[in-house]
């Protein structure tokens, strides 16, 4: 695909990432055992996995590399709710956190929507009987 410093939905899990870390440094680690360290492997394996997926050139290995994005990034909005309703993260920090999540979530979801689309054009061009040879 493109180079990975290009996509903007990179840049964007970078942020939740990087807020991640920040908010894990104030987690009451005694009302969650465990929590914190899952937060952190999820959060960073969201930026991971699209750095990754924009170098494996065709659509279904960048797909399925964005959907591995998706679902880290689904799994640290489930341990950052967890942490806030444990009281063991300030819900402040918490909230700021699930915000940049969601941006993620859905800038990957309409990224793999898109390359759908764009297959299922391609598929629908090469059955049409007017498709050039």
């Amino acid at each position: 695909m493109s180079d990975s410093r290009n996509l903007r939905v990179l840049s964007a899990a970078e942020d939740f990432a990087a807020a991640v870390l920040v908010a894990v440094r104030f987690v009451n680690a005694a009302r969650a055992p465990g929590v914190r360290g899952q937060l952190v492997r999820s959060a960073t394996a969201v930026p991971a996995n699209i750095a990754e997926a924009a170098h494996l050139g065709t659509d279904p290995n960048f797909r399925r590399q964005l959907r591995l994005a998706l679902a880290s990034a689904s799994e640290s909005t489930s341990h950052l709710r967890l942490l806030i309703r444990a009281g063991a993260i300030h819900p402040k920090r918490g909230t700021h956190c699930l915000g940049k999540a969601a941006v993620v979530c859905r800038m990957l979801t309409n990224l793999i929507r898109a390359i759908d689309e764009r297959e299922a054009h391609t598929m629908e061009r090469l059955r049409s009987p007017d498709a050039a040879p």
